[in-house]
């Protein structure tokens, strides 16, 4: 069986649902009929499907799914700890891979950036690497902020954009990297999570 821990105070959250719905009609198995458990702003993972019974526990939790499995790993392949809070992360959506650009034309570079625990998404920075050298020929500076929207609410993703204008010639690489409101910035490369 499946089993995971939430600690108590996000278990007791208003937020947390046990959810027998969806869009107002009755859950379907394939989303976690009867009942799937929300825990808003943590990995999928922690949405218990199928949930026939919980319980709360004195001691630190070591089920399978919790100490074996879902777990980041250091380079070492040391356990760091469950899977648990989302971590910020942005994505460029716009333009699109391999699109062809036209230099000196200002390009709208448009993306989403989330985090979790509710905390909001504070600045998104975006750089744009050409193929010769790896640099940002365009500009002294190698990222540049974005434009951010204000979410829809305190779990959704936010909006950003960023008007940039390619000056010279060939593939350019961009990059986007969110910071959130508690200082934590998107790394280069998300950590290997090797064990789901």
């Amino acid at each position: 069986p499946f089993e995971r821990s939430l600690p108590l105070a996000v278990a007791r959250h208003p937020d947390t649902l046990l959810a027998t719905r969806m869009n107002g009609e009755p859950l379907t198995p394939e989303h976690g009929a009867p009942v799937r458990l929300v825990a808003p702003g943590r990995y999928a993972v922690a949405d218990v499907k199928w949930l026939v019974g919980a319980r709360a526990v004195t001691s630190p939790f070591a089920g399978v799914f919790q100490t074996e499995e879902y777990l980041y790993l250091d380079p070492r392949g040391t356990p760091e700890g469950p899977v648990t809070t989302l971590r910020v992360k942005s994505l460029i959506t716009e333009p699109a891979p391999d699109e062809d650009l036209r230099r000196g034309h200002e390009t709208l570079v448009r993306g989403h950036a989330w985090t979790g625990d509710g905390v909001p998404v504070r600045s998104v920075e975006v750089r744009a690497e050409h193929e010769d050298d790896g640099r940002d020929p365009d500009h002294v500076r190698g990222w540049h902020r974005a434009v951010l929207e204000p979410p829809a609410g305190p779990y959704a993703w936010s909006g950003w954009s960023y008007r940039w204008t390619p000056r010279q010639p060939g593939p350019y690489r961009l990059l986007s990297r969110a910071t959130d409101a508690r200082g934590d910035t998107q790394p280069p490369q998300a950590p290997w999570n090797a064990r789901g």
